[in-house]
């Protein structure tokens, strides 16, 4: 059993290899492919080339050969003649042999097996060669002239052996004449074969660059469409994720940018989803946040307290107080709950505040006086619900009821710098620099530092964001001041509200 999992493991392991075997980048399948297809080219492109160079060579070489040829034709005869007929008409001297015009002979000479080096012809050797004979018999011819004491005699051999009809310039300068002719027709068929060459070379490269253009294009084609078709399956799955599915598609492609791309994609899509999910998350936060307030606001105790003040007011006659308390009362819990909605606008909040007030001022007359201060024109501006309440609560049990005297809470309102601010002040016991210092921290670590200011402080941020929510002032003995800052809209978050 061991030895078959082995065995699995190891084709797995293969499979995975083939797999990254296969993966390839664009800019590598192009690059294999130039790779295939450029070096064979290249090669047949070097190799006729190089033929046409070689033949382009001997062109040139037997071209050279004809004009050499013809410069020592021209010149030759017509040098070596007028040099021994001179030599033979000057009076004799000691050192006639001396005076021959051998230089012109040894030219010769020199030239002519320069030729039989280079000529590529077994006739045009042979010319040479039997060119050289006729050059070595010359020098003979040419000492014996030299020799020979008669001029008459020195005359008959020039015109007999040298430059005559039967002399050997002038069979020489045939030999050169046919040899002459055959460089020229060599070249004649050289130049025909390099226009051959030319030819076949250009329709080699044009069927060269046909078949590329070809086996690029099908090439091509074929790339195009292992990257047109991931594409749109990564299409398609944008426009899911925009629909909210969230599920991962897996895209076939051995495409490494595009396989880049699908998992960029994927990360993203989880990302966004763990995001929503956070959201969702935070939702549930604030709606349990909301849930808590709402059960710290409706609490027994202060239920419970409140039908008690009701019941001793009516037993004392007291029904007018008793009216006030429970429409107080009844509005408090209503807009409380206001038909389960998290936006109210100020005014609504305000009223709330008012009812709790009224409810507490008939509990504790001896020690509480309120007063609301807000402009009529801030009253529509939508607000968080239950932000104003806790605030004064906090004012009345920490500061109110914790001084000797009558106890003043003020609730005002502003615009400030285009913001809603709002301000619950009283006059009660107030804290010292530490203690606010502690409160405010408090506030954005999340600790307990009171009666609902975190919670407060935590909805205004989820539904506003930064800068907003509260703000502390205080000084020991003269009271303490919450400000609240908002902004000046009629909608907040994702909702919009009607002020009506």
């Amino acid at each position: 059993m061991c030895a078959v999992h082995g065995i699995i493991g190891a084709e797995v392991e293969n499979v995975r290899k083939g797999t990254q075997n296969r993966n390839r980048s664009i800019e590598q399948q192009i690059s294999r492919l130039l790779l295939t297809i450029l070096p064979v080219m290249g090669a047949v492109i070097i190799l006729l080339i190089t033929t046409l160079f070689s033949i382009n060579s001997r062109y040139t070489a037997v071209l050279l050969n004809a004009n050499t040829a013809a410069d020592f034709n021209k010149e030759f005869k017509s040098m070596l003649d007028a040099g021994m007929y001179n030599h033979v008409i000057r009076p004799r001297s000691e050192d006639s042999v001396g005076e021959l015009p051998m230089e012109i002979l040894d030219d010769a000479e020199n030239v002519l097996r320069r030729l039989e080096t280079t000529t590529t012809l077994p006739d045009n050797r042979w010319r040479i060669q039997s060119m050289l004979d006729m050059c070595e018999n010359l020098r003979q011819y040419m000492r014996q002239i030299a020799l020979e004491e008669s001029y008459d005699q020195r005359m008959t051999l020039l015109e007999r052996n040298i430059r005559g009809e039967t002399g050997l310039t002038l069979l020489i300068e045939t030999y050169m004449h046919d040899f002459i002719g055959d460089e020229v027709r060599e070249l004649a068929r050289i130049q025909g074969q390099i226009r051959a060459q030319v030819t076949v070379l250009s329709m080699v490269i044009v069927a060269g660059v046909l078949a590329l253009s070809v086996v690029i294009t099908m090439y091509s084609v074929r790339v195009t469409k292992r990257i047109t078709g991931p594409i749109s399956v990564l299409s398609r799955k944008a426009q899911q994720f925009g629909g909210g599915d969230f599920t991962p598609t897996p895209v076939d492609t051995h495409i490494t940018e595009l396989q880049t791309l699908d998992t960029g994609f994927n990360d993203m899509a989880r990302r966004v989803d763990a995001l929503m999910a956070k959201q969702m998350k935070d939702q549930r936060s604030l709606h349990r946040a909301e849930l808590e307030l709402l059960q710290a606001q409706i609490n027994p105790h202060f239920l419970y307290n409140t039908l008690d003040s009701i019941a001793i007011l009516a037993e004392s006659d007291r029904g007018e107080d008793v009216v006030t308390m429970v429409t107080s009362l009844s509005t408090f819990f209503r807009n409380s709950l206001n038909k389960g909605q998290d936006l109210l606008t100020l005014g609504a909040e305000c009223s709330q505040v008012t009812s709790y007030l009224e409810i507490q001022q008939i509990r504790y007359s001896d020690i509480l006086r309120y007063e609301i201060s807000v402009p009529q024109r801030l009253m529509d501006c939508m607000v968080p619900k239950l932000i104003l309440q806790p605030l004064v609560e906090n004012a009345l049990y920490h500061g109110i009821k914790n001084r000797r005297g009558m106890g003043m809470i003020t609730v005002t309102g502003e615009e400030k710098d285009g913001r809603l601010l709002l301000k619950v002040t009283d006059n009660g016991a107030g804290m010292d620099e530490e203690q606010v210092r502690v409160l405010q921290s408090g506030i954005y670590e999340d600790k307990h530092t009171g009666l609902g200011l975190v919670n407060v402080h935590k909805r205004i941020r989820l539904y506003c964001g930064e800068p907003y929510g509260l703000s502390f002032e205080s000084e020991v003995g003269r009271g303490s001041t919450v400000s609240v800052l908002l902004p000046m809209t009629h909608q907040l978050g994702d909702k919009e509200v009607d002020p009506a």
